[in-house]
């Protein structure tokens, strides 16, 4: 699930059922937030974060939350060597960091029965009109 409100873009080519191959580019998406202030943008990001969901590959989600709580970020001390020399991830204490192949298959089945159910829908058409073509331009007429 991808995050959203105010001040929050996602930059991504990644969609619901998308593979993600074993030689896939790191960076399958981008999170992006804006603020008037440093704490609100830090304040959104935070959310934003909290409401990302992605399921069967491992994030970097939870070393930004670490990241967004670490009260040397929060006040702006930091430099290019904060993350290798000042900043500590510390053990996963939930299950945040678990993999869960089962919960990942359940909702991939999940998914594809969407697809299926989307692809098996269709308009029955009118028994008096005959034609595709009739039907179709009225049907654009409609939605114009």
């Amino acid at each position: 699930m991808l995050p959203t409100g105010p001040g929050v873009r996602v930059d991504t080519g990644v969609y619901p059922g998308f593979e993600i191959t074993p030689y896939y580019d790191p960076m399958i998406a981008k999170l992006v937030v804006w603020g008037e202030t440093r704490g609100q943008a830090i304040l959104r990001m935070r959310r934003a974060l909290e409401e990302y969901r992605i399921v069967g590959v491992r994030t970097n989600i939870p070393f930004h939350q670490t990241m967004m709580d670490s009260h040397r970020f929060m006040g702006g001390q930091y430099d290019t060597r904060f993350v290798e020399e000042r900043f500590e991830m510390p053990e996963p204490e939930d299950e945040r960091e678990t993999h869960h192949p089962e919960i990942a298959a359940a909702f991939a089945t999940l998914v594809a029965h969407h697809e299926t159910e989307r692809a098996a829908q269709f308009v029955m058409r009118n028994e008096r009109d005959t034609s595709n073509w009739k039907w179709f331009g009225r049907w654009e007429r409609l939605h114009r």
